[in-house]
């Protein structure tokens, strides 16, 4: 089935299904026939992956084709039309070469991990189900399950995860798509289940502003202009201290200096700044049902922004801070 979908670049698995349907019902005629769907889908699904892999490989190495063959440099490449363009014609080549190598066969996905789709609940049921209200949403749990095959009917216990606990007590609920999976390694069957949620379109009321500065983050509370004070200046330049001495100690591109820049975990504390300020705004926003608006500042903007400042510093932290 595999071959099949590689060799025609099947994208769709119900083309796949009518063309392999009957075949592979009088081959396997004691398996429930929900199966076939599912075999089609994982086969589609698994050359869509390789393909897609290969075809930004390609389309990497067809871009720099492009570019030196025309004779572009960087300033010729800042230009987002002509950037663009060649990435979607290095795209389109790309794509073009890697259907041809599945057509004749050279490119072939490879099966690392088993898999099956259970693609309904004619294939799987749910034991024991007890229904669950929590916050108002009535829920179903449940902690086995059952599948059918070829020999009948066949008993799963199941040991859900924190997460799946979690996404019940928010409202979503299991679904009849779910996939399964052997892990040979531990001896176990992987049960993965789709969950979904029902979820209100929401409709601002009215507009929150945000501007984001070196130091701090300008918005609105309750039509008053706050400033959420964030100190990020003296963060950089005391991780940029620290760089200093420890190339000074080291060198620039040793081992031991890399090793010193990851125990530094630099992008980590700038990331908990960004993600504590982000969470002060959003969480008044939804209290207020209004809509966040800042501005967008795209990387030519940036460097255009900077090239006035003489300071190395300033003009670092400037880049990183945007």
């Amino acid at each position: 089935m595999l071959l099949h979908a590689s060799r025609n670049i099947i994208k769709n698995h119900r083309i796949s299904r009518n063309g392999k349907y009957r075949e592979l019902r009088n081959i396997y005629p004691n398996i429930p026939s929900h199966y076939v769907h599912g075999v089609c889908q994982d086969a589609v699904e698994r050359i869509s992956s390789p393909r897609r892999n290969r075809a930004r490989q390609y389309s990497r190495e067809i871009f720099n084709e492009l570019v030196k063959h025309l004779g572009l440099g960087k300033k010729d490449l800042r230009g987002r039309r002509i950037r663009r363009y060649l990435w979607k014609k290095s795209w389109e080549i790309a794509r073009d070469q890697v259907d041809l190598e599945m057509m004749e066969g050279k490119l072939v996905p490879r099966i690392n991990s088993v898999s099956l789709w259970l693609v309904d609940d004619h294939i799987w049921k749910p034991i024991d189900a007890t229904k669950i209200s929590i916050d108002g949403f009535e829920n179903i749990f449940f902690t086995g399950v059952t599948i059918n095959t070829h020999r009948g009917w066949v008993h799963l216990d199941l040991e859900p995860s924190k997460e799946f606990y979690k996404l019940l007590t928010r409202g979503f609920k299991p679904t009849s798509h779910a996939k399964i999976k052997l892990d040979r390694k531990n001896r176990r069957v992987l049960f993965h289940l789709s969950l979904e949620k029902e979820v209100e379109i929401y409709k601002p009321g009215n507009i929150k502003p945000v501007d984001v500065n070196e130091n701090s983050v300008a918005t609105l509370y309750e039509a008053f202009a706050i400033i959420l004070g964030t100190d990020l200046a003296k963060t950089i330049l005391g991780y940029n201290y620290r760089k200093e001495s420890i190339q000074r100690r080291n060198g620039s591109d040793s081992r031991e200096a890399r090793k010193a820049m990851e125990k530094l975990k630099e992008g980590k504390k700038k990331k908990d700044y960004r993600m504590k300020t982000a969470n002060l705004v959003v969480r008044d926003a939804l209290r207020t049902r209004g809509v966040i608006v800042i501005e967008r500042i795209s990387g030519d903007d940036i460097r255009v922004m900077i090239a006035r400042y003489r300071n190395k510093q300033l003009r670092h932290r400037i880049y990183q801070r945007l």
